[in-house]
């Protein structure tokens, strides 16, 4: 099973992380696998920048533990190619631009084809489905749940992919899903000009065409969509890079 279907089961989802006290603060007297699901979430809901330093007596402080458990969830984090070493500190990663076009040209080819399918294929009540993870996403995302929010996001596009009743497609698209989402911490999310709301837009606009049956339409909307996010991430690089240019000057 990929990821994202762990995550559409449920697995690693929210439902599964410690239980926290009413004032919101983690309780205590945990193991590292537990820490590391709380900082996998808490890294996406506050949509951390890449590059971002993490600290091992920061993160002990912030949630009550001893070095041990940071220590181990770090490890994990680092295996799962999350975050990054720079010197003695771990960083989060942000994905090189190259590899984000890569994984984004690649899905442009399976997704274009998917929802054409989805659009000829899927029932009413499969499309009534797709349409209301929207609605779920745009819940997360006004209650600033990112985690869910990126969660559901790759749910839509599944499921689009699922109402085009063609398994090999939907295997490509899930595989595809697992290397985004496991650059999804300082991706996309993070970026200073990556709109929520924008994509949710985009999002209906996608579920309205297949609603209506109108293919042309409905590649065009995915196809706008994707190349979206690498023109969000061309124009991020360029941000950063001029930032470190000033810093030199």
């Amino acid at each position: 099973m990929t990821y994202v279907n762990k995550a559409m089961t449920g697995i690693m989802t929210k439902t599964d992380l410690p239980e926290t006290a009413e004032d919101g603060a983690v309780k205590r007297h945990y193991t590292g696998e537990e820490l590391y699901l709380i900082l996998r979430q808490d890294l996406i809901n506050d949509r951390t920048p890449g590059g971002a330093v993490l600290q091992e007596n920061e993160i002990a402080a912030r949630y009550g533990v001893s070095r041990t458990p940071v220590r181990e969830a770090l490890q994990r984090l680092h295996q799962d190619n999350l975050i990054g070493r720079k010197g003695r500190f771990y960083t989060v990663v942000q994905p090189p631009l190259e590899r984000i076009r890569e994984l984004y040209e690649f899905r442009e080819a399976i997704e274009a084809s998917t929802v054409v399918l989805c659009c000829r294929r899927a029932s009413d009540e499969m499309l009534r489905q797709i349409c209301s993870i929207i609605d779920e996403q745009q819940k997360a995302a006004d209650q600033k749940r990112f985690y869910d929010y990126e969660r559901l996001d790759a749910l839509f596009h599944v499921a689009i992919a699922n109402g085009g009743d063609n398994r090999l497609l939907t295997h490509q698209l899930e595989v595809s899903y697992d290397q985004i989402w496991f650059s999804k911490v300082g991706n996309l999310v993070s970026l200073q000009e990556y709109s929520v709301d924008g994509t949710i837009a985009e999002h209906r606009r996608i579920a309205d065409a297949l609603v209506r049956r109108k293919e042309d339409v409905v590649k065009a909307e995915m196809i706008s969509h994707l190349r979206a996010a690498i023109d969000v991430s061309e124009r991020s690089a360029g941000l950063r890079a001029r930032r470190k240019k000033k810093e030199r000057e």
